[in-house]
């Protein structure tokens, strides 16, 4: 199983370290009804973040499960963990499970993008749940990525990124769809990764999709992802990304 193409891709991504210290110190309490309490703080994170690409009502219905099952210090701890690509398959599964349940109960307003929204960043083609939305998204091969001859990473550590990552770019794929049905291609992105594991510069390497608005989200999307640490240099990756409808 890999953990984030299961997990909220990009969601909390940014705030994830900057709470960590604020709203995961609140010791939370749980009564035996409604679960756990939460700071106010998190849930506006968790909400803005999620309804990015999703119905508010099923994010606040997939949030309330979160809130039933576990504390806001847990909360923050598994989603840290998972930032970091260490696996809490018992967590993705309630996840997933929440997210199905959710999509079902508010299936009827469809025309709000629910079907495309949180089940599309939990995964998708690359292995995650199945959802209603139309666009797909290859995962790259390890005969797919170039690596810069001075690169210190192996095809193996990046590709462990790309696997776990690339599905969750299913969401934005799918929200330009709605924007200009039928369009599809290949956006090929260049980044360097530094030691720390974060990716210090990208760039377009070449598109076939004839719609730069949706190849710079992508690219975007991509500057966010987080390596793994290493001793050595920075390492020069080129990585292809194919979406179809």
């Amino acid at each position: 199983m890999h953990v984030m193409e299961y997990s909220l891709i990009g969601l909390l991504a940014a705030a994830v370290y900057a709470q960590a210290g604020g709203a995961a110190s609140v010791v939370a309490q749980k009564s035996k009804v409604k679960g756990f309490s939460y700071s106010y703080e998190t849930e506006g994170i968790f909400m803005n973040e999620c309804t990015q690409g999703a119905n508010q009502r099923v994010c606040r219905c997939v949030f309330g499960k979160i809130k039933r099952q576990y504390s806001e210090t847990d909360y923050w701890k598994l989603e840290n963990d998972l930032r970091r690509n260490i696996d809490h398959p018992e967590y993705i599964s309630y996840l997933t499970e929440s997210v199905e349940e959710c999509d079902s109960e508010y299936a009827e307003d469809r025309s709000e993008g629910i079907g495309d929204g949180l089940a599309g960043m939990l995964g998708g083609g690359g292995g995650g749940i199945a959802t209603k939305a139309k666009g797909s998204i290859r995962t790259p091969s390890e005969r797919d990525i170039e690596i810069s001859a001075e690169g210190s990473r192996s095809a193996a550590d990046i590709m462990k990124v790309v696997r776990q990552r690339t599905p969750g770019l299913r969401h934005v794929y799918n929200k330009f769809l709605k924007k200009k049905p039928g369009f599809q291609g290949k956006v090929a992105l260049k980044f360097t990764i530094d030691p720390s594991g974060v990716i210090i510069s990208i760039s377009i390497a070449a598109s076939t999709t004839g719609y730069s608005e949706f190849d710079n989200e992508i690219k975007s999307a991509v500057s966010r992802w987080k390596f793994s640490k290493m001793n050595a240099g920075n390492t020069t990756v080129t990585i292809p990304f194919t979406f179809s409808e």
